[in-house]
């Protein structure tokens, strides 16, 4: 017969081996996770993803200016009494990612203001590169800079980044005729995508 302790011991040997076996298992071996070879071609491993190259901007050469048959009318968010546009011809799109374009605002009595700027959507950025003077003639802005695009529902910035050039971080098109069929595609009198 058995005394008390019989099953204790056996039980306190099964654990033991448990123990020996789980602290065996994580030990030496070449499975170990972090006795990684490198991969052929390369030196070392690098792991993560590698950074994006930094932004370059490409050297800007003004556009004709604005000529009165390119324009195509667009909604800002909100109601404004001025008349919104982008000239057709001016829709650029750079190897630097940068959507150009040339805007014309019209007030209520007829006055132009018009520049040709550059949009980046990956910052959700724009710069004014020239204003239109008199004579149908650009004068550059000295020192120009990168800014924020205003999140107010009444600049037009905010409507041609988020209707019409940009898709959050990236362009809305593959090329010009796609920015340029997004502004053709939102018709004056369509006001459901309005104020989204």
């Amino acid at each position: 017969m058995k005394g008390p302790d019989a099953s204790g011991s056996g039980l306190r040997l099964i654990l033991a081996m448990v123990a020996i076996a789980l602290a065996l298992g994580g030990c030496g071996g070449s499975s170990s996770v972090t006795a990684k070879s490198p991969q052929r071609g390369m030196t070392e491993d690098i792991g993560g993803v590698p950074d994006e190259k930094q932004f370059k901007e490409i050297e800007v050469a003004l556009p004709p200016y604005p000529a009165e048959s390119g324009l195509l009318e667009f909604l800002p968010r909100r109601n404004s009494e001025n008349r919104f546009y982008v000239e057709r011809n001016s829709i650029s799109i750079g190897a630097d990612q940068v959507v150009r374009y040339s805007a014309v605002i019209e007030s209520p009595s007829g006055v132009l203001t018009t520049s040709y700027e550059g949009m980046y959507c990956k910052t959700s950025e724009y710069k004014v590169y020239a204003y239109g003077i008199k004579n149908d003639e650009w004068t550059k802005v000295r020192d120009s800079q990168w800014r924020k695009i205003p999140r107010a529902s009444p600049d037009f910035r905010f409507a041609l980044y988020k209707d019409y050039f940009c898709n959050i971080e990236a362009i809305a098109g593959r090329n010009e005729q796609d920015l340029i069929a997004n502004l053709k595609g939102n018709p004056l009198n369509n006001f459901t995508n309005k104020f989204r």
